[in-house]
């Protein structure tokens, strides 16, 4: 497995050598590129400098374009494996795109005559002179490129006289005229040259986004496949399952994809399979617990038990009534009676009150001893088909749910006329495994004797002897072989394991169904028979 380090380091070696032999632009520029896009997953992580560079400028825009799908930067940052990916196709098409374009030069012969004029010698200029602006005149109008005035001044300079007849300042003047020129073409030339190849730049990203963004719907595509089971089974595809996943990855779930009714079907049985774990989860006892007890009633006259301050007049002690006696002592009454300071006797007395507490308790069992591994048979022949198939996948899923919050291992055995087989021995990861069950076909007869005949030779590995089994089939089989019914008696009653069975069908053979421990009927029209199947893999588990 690649490790999150691993991948890091991969990827620092491969933006190095994008910048020593990326192939476009310039070293420097490729740096600049790399920062910028890494800049993308880490802000502000390099100080990007404002480059004057066209070329440049439409990178960086063509990476903003790239990021600015929906979904892509957030599919990119919370999954390493896919931001290694994507940059590593970013840079392949930076390189591939550049050198496609550049190699598809549409003035290639213009690019030639430009060539070959800035390297003339001034003595063989003043010859050939007069072909430059025919020439001119037929790639450029005057607006652009003004050929007559350089057609003009060459011909009152040079006169039909050979170079050597030019004075030096002649010379000087003539070289001016003759780089003013070949500048002016070579502006021109660069121009189109770079509007042609952005256009053809655009055409490529085109291409690129669209292939980005088809990459980007697959993978919200399969997580919405996925999320109902990952819900169910507690999977978290932010973490360690998606680690190890990338886009290519997408490509293996192709078929889970196709029929998006049987996933949305599945995905309603899921909802209700996980609202009846949370009725059955949420099942207490409320209590209530009446008590009565005495409490002092400050308001009660029964009894004095002292004095203090107040204002009550008819409680107060005679000696501040005296103070009403004497004309000097009025005024304190007064104040003390506005203050409620007066002296006043305390009363108080003790009544019976009656009060309620209600409280929640949740019974929880212990279990006593690890418990074993499950065996599962799923029934896949074409009796099977339709609603059949969606509840055994459902029930086959709510079974290992409970195996894997209670980490214990489980054996998938898809059987019709022949048999397949999973070993879900770590089911906290085992995505890709679940993935293929539920895309298994449902095809052929019904032959459980393979299936039985694995069971048994499982139950006597190290692994899976204290297995239960379970087989999920509409029983619509002619008989099992003697011997093989004579194995599930002997597992019954000497080694301890249990056979269950959940049958999907009124046409069951009931001559079969005896030699379960348990079997429960899906009706669909059954009020409250996902519920009932819910508390039955409940019983099941805590055995």
């Amino acid at each position: 497995m690649t490790t999150n380090s691993n991948i890091a380091q991969e990827l620092e070696q491969e933006f190095d050598r994008f910048i020593a032999f990326g192939g476009i632009l310039d070293k420097q520029m490729r740096r600049y590129l790399v920062q910028y896009l890494q800049n993308k997953f880490e802000p502000e992580r390099h100080i990007i400098p404002i480059l004057n560079d066209r070329y440049y400028d439409y990178f960086t825009r063509a990476l903003d374009k790239i990021f600015l799908i929906e979904g892509l930067l957030k599919i990119s940052t919370s999954n390493e494996k896919i931001r290694h990916r994507i940059i590593l196709d970013t840079l392949y098409w930076l390189r591939q795109t550049y050198k496609k374009v550049r190699k598809k030069e549409a003035f290639e012969e213009e690019k030639e005559r430009l060539e070959g004029w800035s390297i003339t010698p001034l003595h063989i200029f003043v010859k050939r002179w007069s072909a430059l602006p025919i020439y001119l005149r037929s790639v450029y109008d005057r607006t652009e490129l003004d050929h007559l005035f350089f057609e003009q001044q060459f011909k009152e300079l040079i006169r039909a006289r050979a170079f050597e007849q030019f004075s030096t300042e002649e010379a000087e003047r003539l070289e001016v005229l003759v780089r003013d020129l070949l500048a002016q073409w070579d502006a021109l030339l660069y121009a189109k040259i770079l509007e042609y190849q952005l256009k053809k730049f655009d055409e490529e990203q085109d291409g690129y986004l669209d292939f980005m963004n088809k990459k980007v719907q697959e993978y919200h595509k399969l997580q919405e496949f996925l999320d109902p089971v990952s819900d169910y089974l507690g999977w978290d595809l932010s973490r360690k399952l998606w680690q190890d996943t990338s886009f290519d990855t997408v490509k293996e779930y192709s078929e889970l994809l196709k029929d998006e009714n049987a996933i949305k079907e599945l995905a309603d049985l899921l909802g209700s399979m996980r609202e009846a774990e949370i009725e059955i989860e949420e099942e207490t006892f409320e209590k209530t617990i009446i008590r009565q007890e005495w409490v002092v009633d400050e308001f009660s006259r029964s009894s004095i038990v002292g004095v203090h301050h107040s204002d009550e007049l008819p409680n107060m002690l005679s000696s501040e009534a005296s103070l009403l006696s004497d004309v000097d002592t009025e005024l304190l009454f007064l104040k003390k009676f506005a203050d409620k300071k007066l002296m006043t006797f305390k009363y108080e007395d003790r009544k019976l009150v009656q009060s309620e507490d209600h409280f929640t308790e949740i019974h929880q069992r212990v279990n006593q001893k690890e418990k074993g591994p499950f065996i599962i048979c799923v029934d896949t022949s074409e009796s099977m088909m339709g609603r059949p198939e969606k509840i055994a996948k459902v029930l086959t899923l709510g079974i290992l749910k409970m195996a894997m919050h209670q980490n214990r291992r489980a054996y998938l055995i898809n059987f019709s006329i022949g048999i397949q087989t999973i070993d879900l021995y770590d089911i906290a990861n085992s995505i890709n495994e679940i993935a293929k069950f539920l895309k298994m076909s449902f095809y052929g007869g019904t032959d459980a004797t393979l299936a039985l005949y694995e069971a048994f030779r499982q139950l006597g590995t190290h692994d899976y002897e204290d297995a239960d089994v379970l087989m999920v089939s509409d029983f619509i089989m002619h008989k099992v072989q003697a011997d093989v019914l004579n194995q599930i008696r002997h597992y019954q009653q000497n080694k301890g394991t249990q056979f269950h069975c959940l049958t999907l069908s009124e046409e069951a053979n009931t001559e079969v169904l005896e030699f379960f421990d348990t079997n429960w009927v899906y009706d669909p029209h059954q009020k409250g028979i996902i519920r009932s199947l819910t508390r039955g893999l409940n019983d099941i588990m805590e055995r």
